[in-house]
């Protein structure tokens, strides 16, 4: 949040991508790491679904509503929030199926989606911020909560993943540097 006050958006967003990179990592070493107590996997399970909420919903939408203003800004920020919370609810009680698939949009997907749009402003065209990013959160937003299943796990997901999140952070940060 601090770097969104500061007008770092750009840098708040790839610090974002490499949350998930951690995010991901972690939750592979959890799943092949033996004898884990039962405390231990329900404080893992608890952490990652706070840190899911935190780069999935709540930087995505402070960094959205630094493009609004009030007091549609705040009203969109409880919206992403809320959504990212139910979105968590419905997969702690859900989970995955047994072929690695989850129902509705990871929140993992919302910031390489705003990371694509501020790369698009910076380096093809100027947006119109403050409704381009509603326009496309809104309606990404709802997914998360779809009833639709998503392939969520596995080797080509945890590789596209790591790609997208260190290209998607590496173009912000350059555009960031370059200016628009």
């Amino acid at each position: 949040m601090g770097l969104v006050v500061r007008g770092h958006q750009e840098a708040a967003i790839a610090l974002g991508l490499w949350a998930i990179i951690a995010d991901d990592v972690d939750g592979e070493i959890a799943r092949r790491t033996k004898n884990r107590t039962v405390a231990t996997k329900a404080i893992g399970k608890a952490l990652d679904a706070f840190s899911d909420l935190i780069f999935g919903s709540v930087i995505p939408a402070i960094v959205i509503a630094s493009f609004i203003d009030l007091p549609a800004s705040a009203v969109f920020t409880a919206f992403m929030i809320l959504i990212g919370a139910l979105r968590l609810a419905y997969f702690d009680y859900f989970g995955l199926d047994d072929r690695g698939y989850s129902t509705g949009l990871p929140l993992s997907y919302a910031l390489p989606v705003l990371a694509a749009i501020l790369l698009i402003d910076h380096t093809i065209a100027p947006l119109e911020l403050d409704i381009v990013l509603p326009a496309v959160f809104v309606p990404l937003s709802l997914l998360h909560i779809a009833p639709f299943k998503i392939k969520a796990s596995g080797t080509l997901v945890h590789v596209i993943t790591i790609c997208v999140a260190v290209t998607g952070s590496a173009g912000l940060l350059i555009a960031s540097r370059t200016g628009p």
